[in-house]
């Protein structure tokens, strides 16, 4: 991943070194030049926020319909600081036969109480060595839950928002909602030919 950063910095530093040349040597009117600089300057911005996955940092996507929980870390709220506070889950989804696919990835999702205990119970299950499903999806069918709360988080922000924490972007604090844990199933392995 290091490589990919260093390899996607390395061109933009190409890019605009002979956007520099190229513009200081060609007889284009001043504001041509000061606007080209900074829409390259503005890129080397993009690219930073763009290439934040490769560096490990949470994403704040939609979590995988199914997933195997592997670490959760809770931060409060501070509403002396203005922190919303935020729940951060590792997760690795699962198939249909409850396999593991693809790489372990970080979620950050918005906090809230109900969500918060339940992944704290879901972590000493974890290390009482019981490994814990997720789901995200529980709500999704259930219009009028997802109604109920959606108008109950929304209740909630906007009285953090009155306090100084604010922030929080309904469609994520639907999801954490939908959020529900429990034990891993086994894997369902096809049958074995004698």
């Amino acid at each position: 991943m290091t490589a990919t950063l260093l390899a996607i910095s390395t061109a933009y530093v190409v890019i605009a070194v002979l956007l520099l040349v190229l513009g200081l040597g060609l007889r284009f009117a001043w504001w041509i030049k000061a606007a080209a600089i900074v829409v390259t300057s503005l890129f080397f911005v993009e690219v930073f926020f763009a290439t934040k996955s490769l560096l490990g940092w949470p994403g704040a996507g939609r979590l995988p319909a199914k997933f195997e929980l592997l670490w959760v870390r809770v931060h409060e709220p501070d509403v002396k600081s203005s922190m919303s506070g935020a729940i951060y889950l590792w997760v690795e989804e699962v198939d249909e036969n409850n396999i593991p696919t693809g790489v372990p990835r970080a979620y950050e999702l918005p906090y809230s109480r109900p969500l918060a205990d339940r992944a704290l119970k879901a972590r000493d299950e974890i290390m009482a060595g019981k490994p814990q499903a997720g789901s995200s999806a529980g709500l999704e069918d259930d219009e009028a839950a997802r109604a109920g709360v959606a108008d109950q988080k929304l209740h909630e922000a906007q009285s953090r928002t009155e306090n100084g924490v604010s922030g929080l972007d309904i469609e994520q604090l639907q999801q954490a909602a939908q959020v529900q844990f429990g034990p891993l199933p086994a894997p369902k392995l096809p049958p074995k030919i004698p």
